[in-house]
């Protein structure tokens, strides 16, 4: 007879944590998706790939810095797009999906290099964070930099005992020019490991390490031998700019940056109830962020210096601190905007940290902990009102739109509260060609055309749709039709009538 196997109370109570979490990460994702500027660059570069595939050499600009990243994130969006025809619903499952299979891998490489509790532990910290949830579910190239970061410490942990963990290294750090300039932080530690063990690498393993590198990157290569070598040359391009007053690290700046890596850490424990995406990470023209509890900020510091402290008897968490402390350093010093997506790095690696305080803690301290955690992060994520900027409610707007302007062609102006044109307010025109029609003329040009040129016809308008967000707009023309869609208007004009 098989052996039946039993569950016990403490496993069946961790699976359905685990579970409802999960859940959590797609609850109303498509209703929830954020689809901004940001998104709608990468997705008409990638639209383009499925329109007439052909081998592109970069991706997306970087920063403003003059930097291109490789090609990669816009390959991965191109194929989501080819399964739903250009739909972004496909996005809109796939970022929660890579959410889950990053909580997943933290899981793993916590359990293979400290201990199944802590591992544990710090996984529901990562699912069961509002705050991690909200940034799971964008669709934008710093996606990927939590799953890249947690993969590079397990590598280098592993390749202590064996070189030829510096081959997954490689692949990691090459991966990194495909999606975020952050990840680029951890290059001087992984210097550090290399140099460290330097005389247990092959030649096999050298030839292996160099050609996977070369292999990941080559787009990049391709691109700098054909413009000049502008990719290579850009840090001494910021060195020649310096006085520019946004590339100066200045006190101001490091107050900045101080001010939000202490306010994240009280965040990643809680955001208000009633909030969004769109708030919470400063998009467009809304930016009503959640302030960092103090006592939860001073309780993730008491988890940094017990973590510091126990470091001191134990190599792996030393590694683990190293990785720490140059994602803050580099935070800390970067002389542009502050915005906290530049810390994922660090949240991953944070998840940690309170895997292993909370492991170390009396266990009925940590239960109650963790379910006050889930309940208070599961009401905002719940009650969050970020439909009204999602998908759904831009889809249906579009089709009410579209019934009026049937067949003729028109132009897609967008406004609302931010007076800068379109940047605030972007997603619209790509929204338009997959779910009406493309527009004739629109804001967007300015910024993508350069993207969709073959759509780009001349053409004359017979019809005006206007797109306002949070605010009516005011006319002297009288519009056809108005529709009010979440918190977005559209108007319709037909000039001469």
């Amino acid at each position: 007879m098989k052996k039946r196997v039993k569950f016990s109370p403490t496993v069946i109570v961790s699976l359905i944590m685990v579970v409802f979490l999960v859940f959590l990460r797609f609850y109303r994702a498509v209703d929830f998706f954020s689809f901004n500027f940001d998104e709608e660059y990468q997705a008409q570069l990638a639209f383009e790939q499925v329109k007439n595939f052909h081998p592109i050499w970069i991706g997306v600009s970087a920063s403003n810095l003059g930097f291109y990243l490789g090609p990669a994130f816009t390959y991965l969006n191109a194929f989501l797009f080819k399964l739903t025809n250009g739909d972004p619903i496909s996005l809109a499952i796939f970022s929660p999906f890579w959410g889950v299979v990053t909580a997943f891998s933290l899981y793993f490489i916590t359990k293979e290099v400290f201990n199944k509790k802590a591992a544990f532990w710090a996984t529901i910290f990562y699912l069961g964070s509002s705050l991690l949830n909200f940034f799971d579910r964008r669709f934008w190239n710093p996606l990927p930099i939590p799953f890249i970061t947690i993969w590079l410490f397990y590598s280098l942990i592993k390749a202590e005992k064996d070189s030829r963990y510096f081959i997954l290294t490689s692949f990691l750090l090459a991966t990194s020019a495909h999606i975020h300039l952050s990840l680029f932080v951890f290059w001087p530690v992984a210097l550090f490991f290399v140099i460290k063990n330097i005389k247990k690498i092959s030649l096999k393993t050298w030839a292996l390490i160099i050609g996977v590198y070369i292999l990941i990157i080559s787009p990049l290569i391709v691109f700098d031998f054909v413009h000049n070598f502008d990719n290579l040359l850009m840090p001494l391009r910021f060195i020649q700019n310096r006085n520019i007053e946004s590339r100066n690290v200045t006190m101001p700046t490091i107050n900045s940056h101080w001010s939000v890596w202490l306010g994240s850490l009280g965040r990643l424990w809680f955001i208000k109830p009633i909030t969004d995406i769109q708030n919470e990470q400063c998009l467009g023209q809304n930016c009503l962020i959640t302030q960092g509890n103090r006592f939860l900020i001073y309780l993730s510091l008491l988890m940094v210096f017990y973590f510091v402290y126990k470091s001191l008897k134990d190599v792996k968490k030393r590694y683990l601190l190293l990785m720490i402390i140059f994602s803050m350093i580099f935070f800390v010093f970067y002389p542009g905007y502050s915005a906290e997506y530049y810390l994922l790095n660090f949240f991953i690696l944070f998840c940690i940290v309170v895997g292993l305080f909370l492991a170390d803690m009396p266990q009925v301290i940590t239960i109650i902990g963790i379910l006050i955690f889930i309940a208070a992060n599961s009401i905002t994520i719940i009650k969050s009102p970020q439909y009204q900027f999602g998908l759904t409610v831009r889809r249906r707007l579009i089709k009410k739109v579209m019934v009026v302007v049937g067949n003729k062609p028109y132009s897609l102006e967008t406004y609302g509260k931010d007076l800068r044109k379109y940047h605030p307010y972007g997603g619209w025109r790509y929204l338009f060609r997959i779910y009406g029609r493309k527009p004739a003329q629109s804001f967007a040009d300015e910024f993508f055309g350069w993207i969709y040129q073959d759509e780009i016809t001349g053409e004359k308008p017979q019809m005006k749709v206007v797109i306002s967000e949070g605010i009516s707009y005011k006319s002297k023309e009288e519009p056809v039709a108005v529709f009010k869609q979440g918190n977005y208007f559209a108007y319709v004009f037909s000039p001469g009538i």
